[in-house]
């Protein structure tokens, strides 16, 4: 029996060994080599540690990185374009079946009015499209942005919205509520961990007056503020910049960039360095010679006794300059979820086709974002500004009794156009002949409303009814004279 137990063991010892190669190659690396990572942390620990120096290094290229610039005027160019978002109302009456006409233009009137700048901004400088540009803009520089909702304000809607900077929230203010609520980063959690109200500081941070004691939160609702952020990971209370996978590459391309032009300009400035002459004794008793350190161009130099002249060459080939920044500037196009083709201005070497496919994921991406803002801002904007201006009594002809009935709407975002329409034409013709698209899916794929498009069809056929009946009469008065010209 013994003898027959060892060769079991044996194998049971083989068949352990053959499992423990049976993990992670990544999780093993740190028992056989240096570690690549440590223990896992919760988002909002890392978020607390981590945000402020990120927030800090996206704001500072922001403003110097010229990459950074291009993918932040990308975010407004193509989530929000240059006539931000479309409203539509899509009110129903109360059998459900036709659309409510009159309650849909009412609606939508009084809306563009209310989006005119100084009416929908407590500050008097934004109108609803500034709102959207600098709310799009802010959230991918920043991660995140505060956009208070102020019931009451002095309007004629009773409504109007302030945009504050995510700084308000401190991030260091961290507290242990009573059943089961927290304090993280500044926002109130519930046991759920649903946001019940914001910790907000009076202050600015970056204010003097923040520094001389007068530290103060005020806290704020969750009904009546938004913290607006694109989440990552489960449990996420703060938002982080867009570019964040992107900045360490951004950041080393700034520096070798800068220093290839120094060098440039260093190798491109001829200089010289002045060098005593071995074969002349030093004269102790004679006066310290007189340098020239900055010469002209076409100046000529006198060479002071004992002393000659060396040229200093300081050529650098530059040979990888290309080849790196177009590496460096691809990582960091994939960290942006952009193309590098569109990120660098750079189309060299691209067929149409490869192109086509660049931009076409390009804009499943800022399709993807256009969701999460029309979501998050413009659904809850519109929404708390009908609500609002029922109350109010602004739009006539209408009661807050029928509201929920009211509260529905489409907000389109900007769609694009190829360079050469006429395909794109002729691929729509063979599809609504083969009855894979209809006249709906064509309109809306370009950015309007078919109900909209349709009236103004029918608006056009009217008009041109009425254009016809009055210049006939004229035609045929015409016609007559010209008979009697002939005869």
């Amino acid at each position: 029996m013994n003898e027959k137990s060892e060769p079991t063991d044996k194998t049971h010892k083989v068949r352990k060994a053959q499992n423990s190669h049976k993990r992670f190659a990544l999780a093993k690396q740190g028992l056989t080599g240096p570690r690549i990572g440590g223990m896992s942390l919760s988002i909002n620990e890392e978020l607390r540690r981590d945000l402020a120096v990120i927030k800090a290094q996206s704001r500072r290229a922001g403003n110097d990185d010229s990459y950074v610039v291009k993918f932040l005027n990308m975010c407004e160019t193509h989530i929000v374009g240059p006539e931000g978002f479309n409203f539509q109302s899509k009110a129903k009456k109360n059998t459900g079946k036709e659309d409510d006409k009159r309650a849909n233009e009412l609606i939508e009137a009084h809306f563009l009015n209310w989006c005119k700048k100084g009416a929908c901004d407590v500050t008097g400088q934004y109108s609803w499209q500034d709102i959207q540009t600098l709310f799009i803009r802010t959230v991918a520089e920043d991660g995140e942005i505060l956009v208070r909702f102020i019931d009451g304000y002095p309007n004629q809607y009773g409504f109007a919205v302030q945009l504050l900077d995510s700084a308000h929230l401190d991030i260091n203010y961290n507290r242990e509520l009573k059943e089961g609520r927290r304090i993280r980063m500044g926002v109130e959690l519930d046991e759920w961990g649903k946001p019940q109200a914001y910790h907000v500081l009076t202050h600015h941070p970056g204010d003097r007056v923040y520094f001389y004691g007068n530290t103060r939160y005020e806290r704020v609702p969750a009904s009546e503020m938004l913290l607006a952020f694109l989440p990552l990971r489960v449990g996420q209370c703060r938002g982080i910049p867009w570019a964040h996978a992107s900045l360490l590459e951004m950041h080393h391309l700034y520096g070798y960039r800068e220093a290839e032009l120094t060098g440039a300009r260093i190798a491109a400035s001829k200089m010289v360095a002045y060098e005593l002459d071995p074969e002349v004794e030093p004269d102790e008793n004679a006066d310290e010679p007189d340098f020239i350190e900055e010469v002209e161009p076409g100046m000529s130099l006198v060479v002071p006794p004992g002393y000659s002249i060396k040229e200093l060459n300081f050529n650098r080939s530059g040979d990888n300059f290309a080849d790196f920044m177009k590496e460096g500037k691809r990582g960091a196009a994939s960290g942006l979820d952009v193309s590098y083709n569109a990120l660098g201005n750079d189309a060299e070497g691209v067929s149409f086709s490869s192109l086509r496919q660049f931009v076409l994921e390009d804009r499943d991406s800022w399709k993807k974002r256009q969701r999460w803002m029309r979501q998050e801002l413009c659904d809850r904007i519109k929404s708390k500004w009908l609500r609002m201006a029922l109350l109010s009594g602004a739009i006539k002809g209408l009661n807050f009794s029928a509201f929920e009935r009211l509260d529905t709407h489409k907000f389109q975002g900007r769609r694009w156009d190829w360079v050469d329409p006429l395909k794109d034409e002729k691929a729509n013709t063979e599809a609504l002949n083969n009855l894979t698209k209809s006249q709906y899916q064509i309109i809306r794929e370009r950015g309007e409303d078919p109900e909209t498009v349709m009236q103004e069809l029918l608006d056009f056929e009217q008009r041109m009814a009425e254009v016809r009946k009055l210049r006939g009469p004229t035609q045929s008065k015409g016609n007559k004279d010209d008979d009697k010209e002939t005869e």
